[in-house]
């Protein structure tokens, strides 16, 4: 049984996942998503106005520029998370006694 799971499990796993593609793909081709049928047309009213936030990536930018030690300290956060998960992930395992 394990001789005939080896040698076509393989084989197996392609025509499930080609199979899936091609329901997926008739699915997204013959149904019709009403997830953007709100943007499709003019909206009468604006949820979020725009006026108060013309600025604010141009106050951000300069916030950033100007508090740059801010910017720097989480980027080194980041850097020293990535660095002790890459450790963690190659510690060698241990026999527990």
């Amino acid at each position: 049984m394990s001789k005939n799971l080896a040698r076509y499990g393989s084989f197996a796993a392609l025509v499930v996942i080609v199979f899936t593609l091609l329901i997926f793909s008739w699915l997204a081709i013959e149904v019709s998503f009403p997830a953007f049928e709100a943007t499709s047309g003019l909206l009468s009213t604006r949820l979020i106005p725009l006026e108060p936030f013309n600025g604010i990536a141009a106050r951000v930018s300069r916030f950033l520029w100007e508090h740059r030690a801010l910017d720097l300290t989480g980027q080194a956060f980041v850097i020293v998370a990535a660095i002790v998960c890459c450790l963690a992930l190659l510690k060698s395992e241990e026999a527990e006694d």
